[in-house]
């Protein structure tokens, strides 16, 4: 096998930590001597071991002299656990291979150095196993290249475009399985965010429900901290974090508020300033299912870096809510491209999942 077959294992065991690690990177790590898995680990969460040192704990003895596949570049700083690049020294490991170094400013660069100045050979990879290892960790690498959330905008709409009938009805557009798959997504991100309006609307509950799983932080963004207190995720504020962003926000609703044990959050206006009090909380992995004003927001300000299009077979005509609220552009040309685009089948409907260009 060569570096990059043993990588996409790594990358597959990374993958076990999914929707437990937060607020640190998915990681995963395989130790190989003379042509033979040794040993394997991924980051289950917050205090537990890290990849490599639970691979290597697997190995024992057998460690030494092995190559170590790690997708993230070994950690160089005391935090809930010791330093994995100085387990790897310790351990007698003869290579390390890394998909990806670590941006962290703890980190960046400062493994791959403790491990060149004990004598350890040092390959970092490049094209698509790079690729690979930036697309499994965007949130992460987002909120401590840039301190903002990474922002995946999810919607189920008709096939000619419309979220809602005339009079807001949405339920449902997409299909038993559909939704099954947004629940999915739901225990997978740190939070799920929400513009008031949906919050007046549809009185969502933004649980998980229907799978197996956690449920992430319910955030509602609302300049005026019009948050109705008879909300479902008011009055269930008990079952998963509630937060909501405001500008400002009357004494007295926020005092309710509190009570029911929401968390009331300051911005300055700005919706870019917003989503950075969201990665000051340590929340960069963020569901967007709000409804069309406050996609349209964000879009705007270049924060929606995925999205998650759920089209259904379905039309609802004239009159009814857009997927997007901007005016058209006079030109396709001018229009939002989509890049990397991926189409598959979920019961009835077709979901769409792509990168935002410019993002």
């Amino acid at each position: 096998m060569q570096d990059e077959q043993y990588m996409d294992i790594a990358f597959d065991l990374a993958e076990r930590g999914r929707g437990r690690t937060h607020p640190n990177p998915r990681v995963g790590a395989v130790l190989v001597r003379d042509g033979q898995i040794v040993g394997r680990g991924f980051h289950r969460g917050p205090g537990t071991a890290h990849a490599e040192a639970a691979a290597l704990a697997e190995a024992g003895g057998k460690a030494r002299g092995a190559t170590l596949y790690c997708t993230l570049e070994p950690c160089a700083h005391f935090g809930r656990t010791p330093p994995c690049a100085q387990a790897v020294v310790d351990a007698g490991v003869r290579r390390v291979v890394a998909a990806l170094q670590d941006p962290d400013p703890r980190v960046n660069g400062r493994g791959f150095a403790l491990l060149r100045g004990a004598g350890i050979q040092v390959t970092l990879l490049e094209g698509r196993a790079a690729q690979l290892a930036k697309r499994q960790n965007a949130p992460f690498l987002k909120a401590v290249t840039r301190g903002l959330p990474y922002i995946t905008y999810k919607a189920a709409h008709s096939l000619d475009g419309k979220v809602a009938a005339a009079s807001g009805d949405a339920r449902w557009i997409s299909g038993e399985q559909s939704r099954q798959l947004v629940h999915e997504m739901r225990a997978r991100a740190d939070a799920v965010l929400v513009g008031a309006g949906t919050v007046r609307r549809d009185d969502p509950q933004l649980t998980v429900r229907l799978c197996e799983g956690r449920d992430p932080a319910r955030v509602v963004l609302s300049a005026s901290g019009d948050v109705p207190l008879a909300a479902t995720l008011v009055r269930e504020a008990a079952r998963a974090s509630t937060i909501v962003l405001t500008v400002t926000m009357p004494p007295a609703h926020e005092e309710r508020l509190l009570a029911a044990g929401v968390r009331v959050e300051r911005y300055g206006g700005d919706v870019r300033e917003a989503l950075q009090r969201l990665a000051t909380l340590h929340i960069y992995d963020v569901l967007l299912e709000g409804g069309p004003t406050l996609a349209s927001d964000l879009f705007a300000a270049g924060l929606v870096d995925r999205v998650a299009f759920f089209v259904a077979p379905l039309l609802l005509g004239t009159g009814a809510l857009e997927l997007v609220g901007w005016p058209a552009p006079g030109s396709v040309a001018a229009g939002l491209r989509l890049r990397a685009p991926a189409w598959r089948q979920v019961g009835e409907d077709a979901l769409l999942e792509a990168d935002v260009e410019g993002a």
